[in-house]
């Protein structure tokens, strides 16, 4: 079995080798919102480039979630893309909205996505609110 420290090291050197664009949808709270914090602590001021959207509903808590990613990583960019993506008529317009700011950010190229998180608390199923169940425990 490979050793933590080992995955850690390669993490640390592929977000470092090269520049990232990474978009974390439900990214203002929870794990998500974490995993943002660390890469961007990650990546620092020592890395190639990143690029970072947060696609979610929570203006007030992505904006803090910004500055702190700004204060450790300062050469990142960081956008938020302020949509209910747990509604799939919004997904059109977020993935618009993406595509405007990322074309727009890369200097016209196409807009392309290194990495994807998606991690959204709830799914909204009309009248029905179903949270998501924990998980099933170790495989």
């Amino acid at each position: 079995m490979v050793q933590l420290k080992e995955i850690k090291a390669a993490n640390v050197a592929f977000v470092k080798s090269q520049p990232l664009v990474a978009v974390f949808v439900g990214g203002t709270s929870g794990i998500s919102n974490y995993t943002v914090k660390t890469l961007a602590a990650t990546h620092g001021d020592s890395g190639k480039g990143l690029r970072l959207y947060i696609v979610g509903r929570n203006k007030e808590s992505a904006d803090k979630t910004i500055a702190e990613c700004q204060r450790v990583c300062p050469h990142g960019q960081f956008y938020f893309v302020q949509v209910d993506a747990t509604l799939l008529r919004n997904v059109d317009r977020a993935c618009a909205e993406f595509v405007k700011l990322e074309e727009a950010a890369s200097n016209g190229e196409p807009a392309h996505i290194d990495i994807l998180m998606m991690s959204i608390a709830w799914y909204d199923f009309g009248d029905q609110k179903c949270k998501l169940l924990p998980p099933l425990g170790p495989l």
